[in-house]
């Protein structure tokens, strides 16, 4: 009778023994994970100078290399449309003139309309106009011009 005793109590030893080492274990590899992720967060004040680089595009999310050099852009609707440029009231409610050429790249619509929403991005000219690369339609009207 003594010797099953001591069995079962050197295997429960055993199981409680490996619980703990398993709990141990998992408990050390979640600590290096979280100490390789605070390395080498994106996001945070480490890579502060390194603009936009979300994990989930390898080497970051940037527009190719010269596509807008001195880039700048507004939101806004559109409010004068008479081509080659036009003229947007700003979300901040200031007006801003955009140029518009044969290389202006336009998405999202068929057709530019007075009081479309738009995303402009372009350089800036001497006189604070934007020479726009892109011009995005976010919502358009029914009304074209």
């Amino acid at each position: 009778m003594e010797k099953i005793k001591i069995f079962f109590v050197s295997r429960t030893v055993r199981v409680v023994a490996g619980v703990v080492g398993v709990l141990f274990l998992a408990a050390l590899i979640f600590h290096a994970g979280v100490v390789y992720g605070s390395h080498r967060n994106p996001f945070g004040r480490h890579d502060a100078g390194r603009g936009f680089r979300p994990p989930f595009f390898p080497g970051g999310f940037e527009l190719p290399h010269g596509f807008i050099s001195n880039a700048h852009g507004a939101v806004g609707t559109v409010t004068t449309l008479a081509l080659p440029t036009i003229t947007m009231q700003t979300r901040e409610g200031t007006s801003q003139t955009i140029l518009v050429g044969t290389s202006t790249i336009t998405r999202g619509g068929t057709a530019l309309s007075v009081g479309d929403e738009v995303l402009v991005l372009g350089e800036p000219d001497s006189q604070g106009r934007i020479d726009a690369t892109l011009i995005r339609v976010l919502s358009a009207t029914s009304t074209h011009i």
